[in-house]
């Protein structure tokens, strides 16, 4: 930031003047404009006109834009005012690019009783007439600085629109190919993309996000952070443990249109995907998961409706499908510990509240949670076991329409919007992405909509097979929820020993095909 020679802070030999070289550059390089060479040239200039250099400051990185006193190089300057007898800089737009600044950076020297020079002799701030023509280069200046700011964002929006990828690291699910044509295009990475099409799968049947992030760290998966060391070599795959998945990210990255393979700018709530001049995503890759998929998957998060900074709490075995008769509830999953013996526990919910005892509605119902899960499962497997398992399938109507239809009204009504705020060329690219959207959804609203049923569709395993091929809890559950299994219990009217004729086990299902699935069992258990 600063160097400091040996007549820093001590005062100016007679007749000469202490000098500060002050050095920046928004980028540096080996050129001619290097820090290296300004530092270099004005200390030729300093020993041509006998002043001595009592410092060198350094701003790398820093705009020409950025307020002097803003830089932390030139603040040292300004804050050592009366060890500074005059400013060297190697051209006028190493001091600054903006009129603004410029003028107040003499008016704060001149007070300070300092002054600024520049290598290539081109201020003089000795005359009110060579201040006047200093103004008029400096104002020269910001207006270079303008054109290549907005040369700058006209590039970048061009390539934005082109497809191609601008740079950074890729999103999970994907890594960077080059397109051919001396630019980057993103590419799906299987191996991740596999892990993130896993876990849509889940999320979309019915498991919980929380649960998708517990199932990935207890199962080792990597983390995208340390999944993108792996591939760098800095760990060796496969590696858990040094960072673990959490919620928030990956219901964002879940949430983005990235998985679609399109260009999304902004952050957070305002992230959208960048369209072309119809009105179409620009797509920098191919697409992980399909529209239907896509939209499946967002409407699955919509249901779930967690906050996510305090995701859900975990789901259990039989939640939703252990009912007390009684209260015409579902029972609830209790962790209990007793010193060193833990007792989790089935219970509905008048053993938390005493109204509904007193009441007579309920005396309560409290099951120990490993025995009733056990005969839960061995019902289960007895009666339907051998059962062929089909999914009941929602086809025909509306289906993933409804949400192309929503999103393409949203972008309808964001590009009004813009339009009435905008002129010239920038009001003709929006009118044109707007008329693009507006065709779009004419035709999306003529096709014809085919009428919704359900169907079901044969997986090809029994229901013995479904069961022990679920990974975890959750996926059982929902294939218990699936096939309609309820379980009655009764209370056990003081009894602590397990007795399994309190527990009724039977589907509970108002559909034809299910009825039919246990009018066959009943024949075939009766042959």
């Amino acid at each position: 930031m600063a160097k400091y020679e040996a007549g820093w802070g001590k005062p100016p030999a007679p007749g000469r003047l202490r000098a500060v070289i002050a050095c920046r550059l928004s980028r540096d390089a080996d050129d001619s404009t290097s820090i290296a060479t300004q530092e270099a040239d004005g200390r030729d200039w300093c020993r041509l006109r006998g002043w001595d250099v009592v410092a060198v400051t350094y701003d790398v990185g820093v705009s020409g834009a950025t307020r002097p006193e803003d830089r932390p190089g030139f603040s040292v300057i300004l804050n050592n005012l009366p060890f500074v007898d005059v400013v060297v800089g190697r051209s006028l737009d190493r001091f600054s690019r903006s009129t603004s600044h410029f003028a107040s950076l003499v008016e704060t020297l001149d007070k300070g009783g300092a002054t600024i020079a520049d290598v290539n002799g081109q201020v003089d701030l000795t005359s009110p007439y060579g201040r006047f023509v200093t103004t008029i280069m400096v104002a020269f200046a910001e207006m270079e600085r303008e054109v290549i700011k907005s040369r700058i964002l006209r590039s970048r929006a061009e390539l934005r629109r082109a497809g191609r990828w601008l740079g950074g690291a890729a999103p999970y699910g994907y890594r960077i190919v080059p397109d051919g044509t001396g630019g980057k295009r993103l590419e799906v990475d299987e191996t991740s993309a596999a892990v993130l099409r896993k876990v849509i799968t889940r999320v979309i049947s019915g498991v919980t996000l929380s649960q998708e992030v517990d199932r990935l760290n207890r199962e080792g998966v990597l983390s995208p952070l340390d999944y993108r060391k792996a591939l760098r070599g800095e760990l060796p795959p496969p590696a858990p443990g040094y960072s673990e998945w959490t919620y928030s990210p990956l219901h964002a990255h879940l949430r983005s249109d990235v998985l679609r393979g399109v260009r999304v700018v902004g952050k957070r709530k305002d992230r959208r995907a960048v369209r072309d001049a119809s009105g179409a995503p620009v797509r920098v890759g191919p697409a992980l998961v399909d529209d239907q998929t896509f939209h499946a998957l967002q409407k699955a998060l919509d249901a779930a409706s967690v906050d996510p900074q305090r995701p859900r709490r975990k789901a259990t075995l039989l939640l939703h499908v252990a009912w007390c008769p009684n209260c015409d509830e579902t029972l609830y999953y209790n962790s209990r510990q007793y010193g060193e013996t833990r007792r989790d526990v089935y219970a509905c919910r008048a053993v938390r509240e005493k109204r509904l005892r007193d009441a007579g509605t309920c005396p309560g119902v409290t099951v120990t949670a490993r025995h009733l899960e056990a005969h839960v499962e061995e019902w289960l497997l007895t009666n339907l076991g051998p059962i062929p398992f089909k999914e009941r399938v929602l086809v025909g109507g509306a289906g993933d329409r409804v949400a192309m239809l929503e999103e393409l009204n949203a972008d309808i009504n964001r590009l009004a919007k813009a339009l009435g705020v905008l002129r010239g060329a920038a009001h003709d690219a929006v009118l044109g992405e707007l008329l693009g959207r507006q065709e779009a959804l004419e035709e999306l609203q003529k096709e014809p909509i085919e009428a919704e049923r359900w169907e079901w569709v044969p997986t090809g395993r029994t229901v013995a097979q479904m069961w022990e091929e679920a990974e975890d809890v959750a996926e059982r559950r929902l294939l218990l929820l699936s096939l309609g299994i309820r379980a009655d219990v009764k209370p056990a009217y003081g009894s602590r020993k397990w007795d399994p004729e309190r527990v009724t086990v039977g589907r509970h299902e108002d559909d034809p095909e299910a009825a039919r699935m246990a009018e066959i069992l009943e024949e075939e258990l009766a042959d």
